[in-house]
């Protein structure tokens, strides 16, 4: 069934009512509720059968996205996902109590002399952990929250700079679980076959990261915010001045889980108490990533990482790392063995805020993808007699609002590329085909970074310990600030690609570049 507009609705419910009242849970739900309605329409005789089947619907729904299902390769994803983010939990809480996260602040508060240098820090390690975007979100965040809180740097902020090194340097790098997933998309889509025999994806992935405007001026824009300059605005400006003045990391709204505040150091503790584990994590994540790319089988390591499968590699990583820390803990004697199992416990209900807005979330995608079809009705619009000069610019501005309205770049991936490609095709433009994939991502990964249903976004401010609601507000003007000017980027791509490569690459960079500046500039001196 052909659900038009009304695909529509429960997105902008979810994401309208979460911004409007700040309750996202609520919001979440309201919206999947209004997902099921429309989904049981033929029902309109009969409604108060048809409240009450839509009702139970998105309960029978949120079950099975959420935990109960393991026929599915889907679900088992997102099972172990939340696995391995309840294990980080308990990771974190040994860390805390064996007085690891204390003794870096201490250490790096010596080190780090100013504002300026915490968020850098925070940033290049930010850069660094390409790997995996939820991987990062929550590592950067445990292990820089001691150092930024030491500065009085809003939460807000430190959720900013997570989130924006996490989907966008994980998109630019061709060894990330990220990389695996556009490959396959851009496989599906016939890039190396047919008419595309003489490209590979892998190719066309290397040359579309020179076009991704957005997520290449999204980490520029971090230095500019973060820098000496304090070009702040809007309600980020508002946190920060709050911050710097009283102290409340949290504008008032604390949204951390009860059990941060119960965990206690035991004394100043060692700094190797944080580097060893995290260490380990990232040691562990990146060989169970490899495995599972098949590295052990014969795979090379160029075939491993195009193959990895994400959620296993932080499964079996985050598991070899919690039972690593715990013996490790036991045998320095840096946490009592009869308080083990209860810092467990402690520190997987850290991540129950996080696993919960992430349950509601998958549901309401789950809805939107696969029941409503909204993602294809989206895609349906950039189809028919439109102009080829403003393709690549309605691509991204089509990716940027579905990934925005259903939380997700790679499903957004999954429905635009197969589209998009042969779109270059049929016009009997080969040359095409990477600007117009390296719009739809950098779309994708706009709507992902500024979506309040995003996994990305959820984990960001599960990993600074900040309040959902206000990592959103802080941070959508910065996106939608560059997601505008890479809008007229893409434009300018698609009346320069013919003039070559490099021409058009360096004038979409350099006007997206210096609009985001200037603007920034302006923005911070009215806003």
């Amino acid at each position: 069934m052909d659900f038009g507009l009304l695909s529509l609705v429960p997105p902008i419910v979810a994401i309208g009512l979460a911004l409007l009242t700040k309750r996202v849970y609520t919001s979440l739900f309201l919206g999947i509720v209004a997902g099921s309605l429309i989904f049981n329409m033929s029902n309109l005789g009969n409604i108060p059968m048809h409240l009450i089947d839509s009702f139970l619907g998105s309960i029978e729904i949120m079950s099975i996205t959420g935990v109960s299902s393991f026929t599915e390769a889907g679900n088992l994803w997102n099972l172990l996902i939340l696995l391995f983010l309840f294990m980080l939990g308990s990771l974190i809480a040994l860390i805390t109590r064996a007085g690891g996260a204390l003794a870096y602040g201490n250490w790096a508060a010596q080190k780090i002399k100013s504002k300026e240098g915490a968020c850098v820090s925070t940033s290049i390690l930010g850069l660094l952990l390409f790997i995996d975007d939820y991987f990062n979100c929550l590592t950067v965040g445990t292990v820089m929250k001691p150092v930024t809180d030491k500065f009085n740097i809003s939460r807000a902020k430190l959720a900013y700079i997570i989130d924006s090194t996490a989907a966008p340097v994980c998109i630019l790098m061709p060894v990330s679980s990220w990389f695996a997933a556009v490959l396959g998309n851009l496989k599906d889509a016939g890039v190396g076959s047919d008419a595309l025999a003489h490209m590979t994806p892998s190719d066309v992935f290397m040359s579309a990261i020179a076009y991704n405007s957005y997520a290449i001026v999204a980490l520029f824009m971090v230095l500019v915010i973060i820098s000496k300059l304090k070009w702040d605005f809007g309600p980020m400006k508002d946190h920060e001045k709050v911050a710097e003045e009283t102290g409340d990391l949290f504008h008032g709204n604390v949204d951390k889980a009860s059990a941060e505040s119960e965990i206690e150091p035991l004394g100043n503790g060692k700094v190797s108490y944080l580097v060893i584990p995290i260490l380990v994590l990232i040691v562990s994540i990146v060989s169970a990533m490899l495995v599972s790319g098949g590295i052990l089988g014969g795979a090379s390591l160029f075939d491993a990482i195009t193959s990895i499968d994400a959620s296993w590699g932080l499964f079996w990583g985050g598991l070899l790392s919690l039972i690593f820390t715990t013996v490790y803990f036991i045998a320095t004697k840096a946490v009592p063995v009869n308080e083990i199992a209860k810092l467990w416990g402690k520190g997987a209900k850290l991540m129950i805020p996080a696993v919960s807005i992430l349950i509601l979330a998958w549901t309401l995608g789950s809805i939107i993808k696969g029941d409503l079809n909204t993602g294809v009705f989206l895609a349906s619009v950039i189809q028919g007699s439109i102009p080829v000069e403003i393709i690549p610019a309605l691509l991204f501005a089509i990716s940027g609002f579905m990934a925005f309205a259903t939380g997700t770049s790679w499903g957004t991936f999954g429905i635009v590329l197969p589209i998009a490609v042969p779109i270059a095709v049929s016009l009997g433009n080969i040359e095409l085909v990477v600007p117009f994939v390296a719009a739809t991502l950098g779309g994708a990964i706009y709507g992902d970074h500024s979506s309040p249903i995003s996994d990305t976004t959820i984990m960001s401010s599960a990993g600074a310990g900040t309040n959902h609601v206000d990592h959103v507000n802080t941070q959508l003007p910065y996106t939608t600030l560059i997601g505008m000017c890479a809008f007229f980027g893409y434009l300018i791509v698609g009346y320069t690609v013919s003039m070559g490569y490099w021409v058009s690459v360096l004038l979409n960079l350099g006007f997206v570049g210096l609009a985001v500046v200037g603007l920034s500039y302006l923005l911070h001196k009215r806003l």
